[in-house]
């Protein structure tokens, strides 16, 4: 029982972290929390990475709000869907969707494998 809190509480604090540094614009510490194996429909993570990128640096500020947030481990599978509520705000778009995310452990880090809408 102790192990499996401890595992969520890691999970939980990178999903935070995610948010934050999505707030903070700093891309590479944002695109650090994606896998090498990372898709999001038909994008790759090189092809994630280089749109936010420019996403991002046509901002001046962005606020993320999450709420409604739900995490499932799958038996015996190696990944946890996160699914959550996203506030979204920035100098330039406003919006709210619901948003799914799988993690996985990778090098011993939680990171994002898959990102969509719900």
């Amino acid at each position: 029982a102790a192990a499996l809190e401890a595992e969520r509480k890691a999970l939980a604090g990178a999903f935070e972290a995610w948010r934050a540094d999505w707030e903070s614009r700093d891309s590479g510490k944002y695109l650090a929390h994606y896998a090498a194996r990372f898709h999001s429909g038909d994008q790759s993570l090189a092809e994630w990475s280089e749109h936010k990128r420019k996403v991002n640096a046509a901002k001046s500020w962005i606020k993320v709000g999450v709420s409604r947030v739900s995490m499932m481990q799958y038996p015996r599978e190696k990944f946890v869907v996160v699914s959550f509520e996203q506030d979204y705000r920035s100098s330039n778009l406003s919006n709210v969707m619901r948003k799914r995310q799988y993690w996985i452990k990778d090098d011993g880090r939680w990171r994002i494998l898959y990102e969509g809408s719900a």
